[in-house]
């Protein structure tokens, strides 16, 4: 016999149910990316549009040609009468979480055809992508939100849990950067990286290495995606700098434009290389006189002035740096960061692979929460799907 509180969490569970369903149709198919489909799907998220000049599409076509994990199997898309309506790309990464590399699946190109959304194809899609990395053993999701369908609230919604940080917005005092500079003892060089420089990339998988080691929520690069990360960057143009201290290697930072925003997508130090790394943020803060990173449209917009005056740096936990900038004169201003969203695929192997117990009535959400807290945790835009 139901008593009138288990009535109305019935009536309430119904709803959420047919809520996402109730519009999708009984011919539609989700299954595997036909090898022909490719192009069909990369115009479908032209739609999404992403950084200046840059859409999902673009970046669905980059991971096809260079993401090592990359499958047309690991591609499930939603299909009526040959029309593709949707789609939801897995892509296998490890996640270091609490110094353990765990298997995971990154949530990539969640969309579906704007005029057919609120009908729940986002929600199987993104159902049957789970029930994928479970039986391939993968005990995490990952997802980055950005626009709908893929949005924070839509996450959170299906089993997901966000993490919120607070970015810092970084912005050079000239008065004391000069005051700095006199100081300087001149033995700080940048060299730009490229993806032929094997010296470089060598030096920056070192620093990488050691200042993701005990930080959770980075991708871990084996050679093949340090290879490939030079052209899956969030946004169509970077810059990617390594600093040298007596020719030593000892910190390196990547910028792009993200939101019309200049943004570090990614740092990284050896201990002693806080006050190099500073040296190049305040670098990336220089207005250029052909700034690299202004082509199309955003240049007419823009100058490299206006575009350098700030610079967004991710959430992060590195004191060592932040004295480093405060002593250069690099103010920083805290804005919230929406991040990553994970969920727990496989709670007792994830449990067991970080030998961490799981509490009585305790889920993937309350798991998650309990051992990660947000102000430990760094995404770098550059790791995003």
């Amino acid at each position: 016999m139901l008593v009138p509180g288990d009535v109305s969490a019935l009536i309430a569970i119904m709803a959420e149910h047919f809520s996402a369903r109730e519009y999708t149709r009984p011919d539609m198919e989700i299954r595997t990316l036909a090898a022909q489909e490719r192009l069909k799907f990369a115009d479908l998220l032209d739609d999404w549009r992403l950084a200046e000049g840059w859409t999902a599409g673009d970046r669905f076509r980059y991971q096809v040609e260079y993401d090592p994990t990359w499958a047309d199997e690991n591609v499930l898309v939603a299909v009526e009468g040959g029309r593709l309506l949707g789609g939801v790309s897995i892509l296998p990464r490890q996640i270091r979480i609490l110094g353990h590399p765990i298997p995971a699946g990154g949530i990539s190109n969640l969309f579906t055809t704007p005029a057919l959304r609120c009908r729940g194809i986002a929600t199987d899609l993104l159902e049957r992508a789970a029930e994928a990395l479970r039986r391939r053993g993968l005990e995490l999701a990952v997802a980055f939100p950005g626009a709908p369908t893929a949005t924070v609230e839509f996450f959170d919604k299906r089993g997901f849990v966000g993490w919120r940080g607070q970015q810092s917005i970084l912005r050079l005092d000239p008065e004391a950067s000069l005051r700095g500079a006199a100081t300087d003892p001149g033995n700080i060089t940048f060299e730009p990286v490229a993806s032929e420089n094997e010296r470089a990339l060598q030096s920056i998988k070192a620093i990488h290495a050691a200042y993701a080691a005990s930080r959770s929520g980075g991708v871990v690069r084996d050679d093949a995606l340090w290879r490939a990360c030079f052209h899956l960057t969030p946004a169509p143009f970077e810059e990617f700098w390594l600093a040298r201290r007596g020719g030593l290697a000892v910190a390196y930072a990547r910028a792009s434009i993200l939101d019309d925003v200049l943004t570090a997508t990614e740092i990284g130090r050896f201990e002693d290389g806080a006050d190099s790394l500073a040296r190049l943020i305040a670098h990336l803060l220089e207005p250029r006189a052909e700034d690299p990173l202004l082509r199309g449209a955003i240049a007419s917009r823009i100058t490299s002035r206006e575009l350098r005056s700030f610079l967004v740096l991710p959430t992060f936990d590195d004191i060592g740096l932040t004295v480093a900038l405060e002593h250069r004169g690099i103010r920083s201003h805290p804005m919230d960061d929406a991040r990553a969203s994970l969920r727990c695929i496989n709670l007792a192997a994830l449990a067991a692979r970080l030998d961490v117990d799981v509490l009585r009535g305790e889920d993937g959400q309350g798991f998650l929460r309990r051992i990660l807290p947000p102000d430990g945790m760094v995404y770098w835009p550059a790791d995003r799907f």
